[in-house]
């Protein structure tokens, strides 16, 4: 597969007395992290700790097994945690990647092609006149996570959002950063349920 920029698309947001989707293309100087953040079916406090030791001693009892310490947990994967992609941006005044509904810029949707200013607005704008949950996830398109990848866009909220411009160090670029978290799109499930039971 080739290499694009990464990008995500914004769903139904109200702006200007509209509802639209903005697209916004991350071209420059991209840094992107993958992260699994795991989570423990047992934990250190309360009483599951006393049920996790439990089992640990029946199996123990069953098997030939022993455990080498008293600090040694049982573990089972249930799926629980988080996927998340971290993207580290620059944008930049006069940047031709689409930011907004129609690549055009010069409107309360759009301001692709303009000054930095406008860029930041319209992303922010974005991030707070869409409701970006489960019921109307944002859809992230990076590497192979992607249409033209291996295994598709990705449906995701976003953590955290930051863009920053330091008028001290830059003239015409701005840093931006996204952890996207990936989440399930409760639209599709409740509409597939509807077409099997309905």
């Amino acid at each position: 597969m080739t290499w694009f920029q990464p990008q995500v698309t914004i769903q139904n947001a109200e702006i200007d007395g509209q509802t639209v989707d903005g697209t916004f293309v991350f071209g420059s100087d991209i840094r992107v992290g993958f992260e699994v953040r795991t989570q423990e079916f047992f934990q250190s406090e309360g009483v599951l700790p006393v049920a996790a030791s439990t089992i640990l001693d029946w199996f123990a009892e069953q098997t030939d097994v022993d455990g080498d310490g008293l600090r040694q947990e049982l573990s089972f994967d249930v799926g629980a945690g988080i996927h998340a992609i971290t993207l580290d941006f620059k944008g930049y005044t006069g940047s031709p990647h689409q930011w907004g509904d129609s690549g055009a810029g010069g409107t309360p949707t759009d301001a692709t092609g303009e000054d930095l200013h406008a860029q930041m607005a319209v992303f922010d704008r974005y991030l707070n006149a869409a409701r970006i949950d489960s019921t109307n996830p944002a859809i992230l398109e990076v590497g192979e996570y992607s249409t033209e990848g291996r295994y598709g866009p990705l449906q995701v909220v976003p953590e955290n959002p930051d863009v920053m411009f330091d008028s001290t160090q830059q003239s015409s670029l701005y840093d931006g950063s996204v952890t996207w978290v990936e989440t399930v799109d409760l639209q599709q499930t409740i509409d597939g349920s509807k077409q099997t039971f309905g």
